[in-house]
């Protein structure tokens, strides 16, 4: 090994030496991630990040898309004419109707059930 490999080692050691304790610290962490579970769970989220990514701005169009049409409704810029009884029965069938319907329902419950906490 040249005078030049000898150096860097020495100025490698030298800084490991003068960071003991935050190494020893992050090493702390590591084994507190590694214990946890977390830190697979980190090595995956960064393994796979553009699909990561590429999922949230999917969802995140979708959530969009969904305030736009409820702010639509309830800001009467999408008209909402009378619907007879038969027609509301009808959009029952509707798979996305009765979805919605699902959560609306849920979002109740769990409004009712916070407040009988209070």
């Amino acid at each position: 090994m040249g005078e030049r490999g000898v150096q860097t080692i020495d100025g490698l050691v030298e800084q490991l030496a003068e960071s003991k304790d935050a190494l020893e610290e992050f090493l702390a962490l590591l084994n507190a991630l590694q214990k946890s579970g977390i830190l697979p769970l980190l090595i995956g989220i960064v393994e796979k990040l553009d699909e990561n990514l590429a999922f949230l701005a999917e969802q995140n169009a979708i959530f969009i898309r969904n305030v736009n049409v409820i702010y639509s409704v309830l800001s009467g810029k999408e008209e909402v004419g009378n619907v007879s009884l038969g027609e509301l029965i009808r959009e029952l069938n509707d798979p996305d109707v009765r979805r919605g319907l699902h959560l609306v329902l849920k979002v109740l419950k769990a409004i009712g059930s916070a407040s009988k906490k209070s």
